[in-house]
């Protein structure tokens, strides 16, 4: 699965459904508390994965598929809709992916325009604005930490508390063992008391020389003192130095839920590609 991440990323950057960190970090922590209500099915090759799809029943579908065999898509659409037999259906599908999209309508999907969208943004390391935290805030990695978990989970928990959150002592040793999980891109904020107070986990696919953010939080107490902003530079350097030439991110594009994408586009990001949601009843 991630293989075909990589390919997809390569033939075709604005059609990539669910990106090499996005995978990692969905799988790692999902892993844990695996159950019947998530479904996966894959499409082999002779060589290679042509395709994989993921359902979140009682009827969510994700899916990917390489880019020279999108007549797969009827394949993938067959099985989502037989598993979940009569209710409603929804599908997240790039807006570039037209012969998806084709496909959705022409089984009587119809793209749900109020729903929350997500827009994937890219930015070039180049030149990166150095990172000025407040004083007496540090700048650190889960490297530098070592093997005390439970600050790192901690400040993830209460950054996330508002929006609910899978991530516990049981499943982000998942999240650690998957790969391309690196400690040295684990990167956290680390208060004058020692306390995590900020994170932004990065993920860096070497083939492509690409490096994601996923996820990215700061606890609510000691939010508006620039420390997100402080923290994702931070990954930028660091990407930069592991070899990355590009960086992604994903945030909501609506605008219910805007300030994820000020923050990314104040540190260089800027909408390569969106994605929207095709609904059936």
């Amino acid at each position: 699965m991630q293989r075909l991440a990589q390919e997809c990323w390569r033939l075709a950057p604005t059609h990539v459904d669910v990106t090499v960190g996005e995978l990692a970090y969905t799988w790692g922590v999902s892993n844990a508390h695996y159950s019947s209500k998530w479904l996966h099915r894959l499409w082999p090759g002779r060589d290679e994965l042509l395709a994989w799809a993921w359902l979140s029943l009682p009827g969510s579908l994700e899916f990917q598929i390489h880019p020279d065999h999108p007549e797969l898509v009827g394949e993938i659409l067959d099985w989502f809709e037989s598993s979940v037999g009569e209710g409603e259906r929804e599908v997240s599908v790039r807006t570039a992916n037209v012969a998806a999209i084709r496909e959705l309508e022409r089984r009587r999907f119809a793209q749900d325009a109020s729903a929350p969208w997500l827009r994937l943004d890219m930015r070039e390391l180049t030149e990166i604005e150095e990172p000025q935290p407040p004083e007496g805030f540090r700048l650190r990695t889960m490297a530098d930490i070592g093997e005390d978990r439970s600050r790192r989970i901690a400040v993830h928990r209460a950054s996330w508390a508002e929006l609910g959150t899978r991530v516990t002592a049981a499943t982000y040793p998942g999240v650690m063992r998957t790969w391309p999980y690196r400690a040295d891109l684990d990167l956290v904020v680390e208060a004058p008391d020692g306390e995590l107070v900020a994170f932004a986990l990065a993920w860096y696919d070497d083939d492509n020389r690409v490096g994601e953010f996923e996820p990215v939080g700061t606890d609510p107490r000691f939010r508006r003192r620039g420390l997100g902003r402080a923290v994702n530079l931070f990954g930028l350097e660091r990407l930069r130095e592991a070899g990355a030439t590009h960086a992604i991110v994903a945030s909501r594009g609506d605008d219910g839920h805007p300030v994820p994408s000020r923050l990314y586009e104040s540190v260089g990001f800027r909408e390569l590609s969106r994605n929207c949601r095709y609904v059936k009843s």
